[in-house]
């Protein structure tokens, strides 16, 4: 699965991670267009700016789950 199909299937889940997510979809700034990486790392980078990181590590692991 590709990050951005996992970063769509997340949004209806009712934690903080598809609060997380919800977030992600809204930010005008999101370089969809990139390579999973650089998706990867923007997100890590934002999370740890906006303090969210911890979530952000949950979400990785769940991803790499999959």
């Amino acid at each position: 699965m590709k990050i951005k199909e996992f970063i769509k299937d997340c949004a209806s889940l009712d934690n903080p991670i598809g609060d997380l997510v919800n977030d992600i979809l809204r930010d005008k700034k999101f370089p969809s267009n990139e390579s999973e990486t650089e998706i990867l790392n923007y997100l890590n980078i934002q999370t740890l700016k906006g303090g969210t990181n911890e979530t952000y590590q949950e979400f990785l692991k769940e991803y790499k789950r999959v």
